[in-house]
Formats: C-alpha cells, sequence, structure tokens
C-alpha cells in the first residue's frame, strides 16, 4: 500500500476515535491536516511504535474531570497546572468539552503526566518551575511547536497539535528536553549559553549550526546518533540543543536504551550523559 494511502487509512481510524462511537465525520480537511503532521513529525524516523501511554481516565471523561485528574497530579510534585497562554509571540488555544478535544487532552496528559513523575522529588522547586501550562494549537513566531520552556511565567508549554498523528513517545522526549531549556535558562540566565566544559567534550573539529528554529518546516527527521558525540541529528544545531537531546534520550524510556548503547562506544556521548546526570543529581540534592 503507498505511504500516502496508508497514512490517509490511519487517519480515518485515529480521528474516528477521537470523535467517540460512531461513524466518522471527519472533513477532507481534516484528514489531510492529520496526514501532514504525521509527515512532518522530526520523531516518526525514530519512533518505537510499540510504546503506548495508558489512559488518565475513562475515554468519556470530561475536560473538567481531566484537568482535576491534572491538578492533582502535579500538585504532588508542587505544580500547577495553567489551562490557558498569554506571552508575546505565543499563540495557544484552551481545551473545550468537545469530544475532540477530551481526546486530546487525554492524551497529552497521558504523556506528559508520567514524564514530570519521572524526576527525584525538588527538582522542579530548585529549578524554580511552577507552572506546566497544557494548551492546543501552541505556535511561536508563527511556528506550529509542541512544547517550549517559558521561565519567565515559570512555566513550561506543552500542547496538543493533532498528536494522535504524532510518535507518543517522541512526545515524551520533547517534554524533557524542553524543560531542559528551562533549567539551562536558570542555571545561565540564557538559553543560549555556550557552556565552556561542555564546548570541550566534542571531539575537534565539531561544528554546530544555526539553532533549533532553523530545523522547522523542512520535514526534518530526527535521526539518532548521526556522528560519534551527538545523541541526534537536531542536537548538531546548537550546543544548547545538543545538551537538550541528550537530556531528552536520556530521560524519555523509550529512547534512554538506546542512548545507553551507543555510549558503550562513543566516549563523548558517555561524557555528556555522565555531566547531565550530575546536573540532575545537583539539582535534586541542592538547597
Amino acid at each position: 500500500m503507498p505511504a500516502c494511502r496508508l497514512l490517509s487509512c490511519l487517519a480515518v481510524v485515529l480521528l474516528s476515535a477521537c470523535a467517540g462511537a460512531g461513524p466518522s465525520v471527519s472533513s477532507a480537511a481534516d484528514l489531510q491536516a492529520f496526514e501532514r503532521a504525521a509527515q512532518q513529525d522530526s520523531m516518526r524516523s525514530e519512533c518505537d511504535w510499540n510504546v503506548r501511554y495508558a489512559p488518565v481516565a475513562p475515554r468519556d471523561a470530561s475536560v473538567a474531570q481531566l484537568q482535576a485528574i491534572a491538578t492533582a497530579r502535579l500538585a504532588a510534585l508542587q505544580l500547577a497546572p495553567a489551562w490557558t497562554l498569554s506571552m508575546p509571540g505565543s499563540e495557544a488555544h484552551a481545551f473545550s468539552d468537545s469530544e475532540q478535544d477530551r481526546a486530546g487532552l487525554q492524551l497529552l496528559l497521558s504523556i506528559v503526566l508520567p514524564a514530570m513523575e519521572r524526576y527525584p522529588a525538588g527538582v522542579f522547586a530548585r529549578t524554580g518551575l511552577r507552572h506546566v501550562v497544557l494548551v492546543k494549537d501552541l505556535s511561536v513566531d508563527g511556528q506550529r511547536r509542541l512544547a517550549m520552556p517559558a521561565p519567565d511565567i515559570d512555566s513550561v508549554v506543552y500542547a496538543d497539535n493533532l498528536l494522535a498523528a504524532l510518535c507518543p513517545s517522541g512526545m515524551e522526549l520533547r517534554v524533557h528536553h524542553e524543560y531542559y531549556h528551562f533549567i539551562e535558562y536558570r542555571l545561565f540566565n540564557d538559553f543560549y549559553y555556550r557552556d565552556p566544559a561542555w564546548l570541550a567534550l566534542n571531539p575537534a573539529g565539531t561544528a554546530y549550526g544555526q539553532g533549533g528554529a532553523t530545523a522547522y518546516g523542512k520535514g526534518f527527521q530526527n535521526l539518532g546518533h548521526p556522528q560519534p558525540g551527538l545523541v541526534s541529528l537536531y542536537a548538531a544545531y546548537g550546543p544548547e540543543e545538543d545538551k537538550a537531546e541528550v537530556f531528552g534520550w536520556m530521560m524519555a524510556p523509550a529512547y534512554a536504551l538506546r542512548l545507553q548503547q551507543w555510549t558503550a562506544f562513543d566516549p563523548t556521548l558517555l561524557a555528556k550523559r555522565q555531566r547531565l546526570m550530575e546536573v540532575l543529581g545537583t539539582l535534586e540534592n541542592s538547597y
């Protein structure tokens, strides 16, 4: 079956599931948007599609019920959810109680909540993270995004942008990746700090690109371990992305084993992983 027809069939199945029981009412525009999102998912090539995340509530749970669950689970981490976003240059929408939005929020929470619960106690408080913003249709300066750090409002932002079309474990990797950008900002007051200790770990001749934003909108595929010292192709776009990528692969169980295997014969990648484990340990044990 041609790839485009396979995506079309997948879109019909998943959009029908999002709409609940009964016949599919998905429009041609819905199907096209779904296919476009799937084709543009940068984690598609590195996805383990067997990894699934358990629903946080029964399928018919309302948005209010889902929000209550998120509030309780985040409170146990000393965090609070926010359901709207107001930041210059950024746009997002709040979830309504439509069937599609209920399914979207359920999926988003099924990934984000266990991802945040993987961290040692106290890490969020010590980095000054207070809120997890959960929205849909996020864009930053006109670019569609699934996540972003927002230290100005003590937050990280995670979004349902047709998440049902994307690699679920790839979304978890993004949860950790963007939180590391938040950590880096809090450590150095700069998203783009060129950490000399980190740069010194690279093999001679390692060159970075012009920043992560330049990867968007090009059908980019974030291939794993493209060269010694780099966990992924996206890591090559800048030292800030290098750090966040190693952290994301380290923290997401679906990717951590591959990272560990690569470090067995890549001493630079091993040193980078160890460095970020030290950062996490320092945050856990600091006062």
